[in-house]
């Protein structure tokens, strides 16, 4: 396996591109520190491998993808570096992250980098008949808790009741909520998983049927979307 440089200072640094890639390993990264050779590995799965590469390319990693397993359409990025793992350990990530894992320090003005991160990798945007939703998955309730409250305080879109299904917990916003949603994510130029970007340009044309029941838009929402709702 090819390593990158001993240092690696990406997550050292705040922007855009660093909240993005943070949030996607909270969705679909793990680390690990190899128990025969001390090494420590920080790591990253997905079914999108263009999308996959770039987030290497960002990163600065030398180390080419490679199948999760024979046959298995997912690939994975693998770093080994001890520098990266420490600096990923300092912002809140650990290993066998899955159920315990909380919400990181994230500043302000990359909130939403680093939630869009997080749902490219564990969320969807989905159509259910003709009406958006967008769901979050995760093993942490605690993570979800703290994702639907850090939205509502930025954007006004109330935090959704947080389900149990399995072995998983969601949250789901629909209608005119996920349309408000999927604009604040998507409507910007910074890194972003092609397939779902093209659906949240779909939920930013959708229109209800309906006016929206009294409460369904708040006064915030209101503020900062008011080009988009009825």
């Amino acid at each position: 396996m090819a390593r990158p440089a001993a240092s690696n200072p990406f997550f050292r640094t705040w922007s855009p591109t660093m909240a993005y890639v943070l949030g996607y390993w909270w969705a679909d990264g793990y680390m690990r520190i190899h128990s025969n050779t001390g090494g420590h590995f920080v790591q990253i799965a997905s079914i999108d491998i263009e999308h996959l590469q770039a987030i290497a390319d960002a990163m600065g990693a030398t180390t080419a993808l490679r199948q999760v397993r024979k046959e298995s359409t997912c690939h994975e990025m693998v770093i080994c570096n001890q520098g990266l793992y420490h600096d990923l350990l300092n912002l809140g990530g650990i290993p066998n992250k899955s159920h315990v894992i909380g919400f990181p320090n994230v500043p302000t003005e990359y909130l939403v980098d680093f939630i869009r991160g997080f749902i490219d990798g564990d969320g969807t945007l989905v159509w259910n008949g003709d009406r958006p939703v967008i769901q979050i998955y995760s093993g942490s309730q605690q993570l979800l808790l703290e994702t639907g409250r850090c939205i509502e305080l930025m954007t006004g879109i109330p935090a959704p009741n947080i389900s149990h299904n399995r072995n998983n917990y969601y949250i789901k916003w629909s209608t005119i909520r996920a349309k408000c949603l999927a604009i604040w994510l998507y409507h910007n130029n910074s890194l972003m998983l092609a397939r779902k970007a093209a659906i949240a340009q779909q939920f930013e044309q959708w229109q209800p049927k309906k006016s929206p029941e009294r409460g369904t838009i708040t006064e915030k929402m209101r503020l900062h979307f008011a080009n988009y709702l009825p």
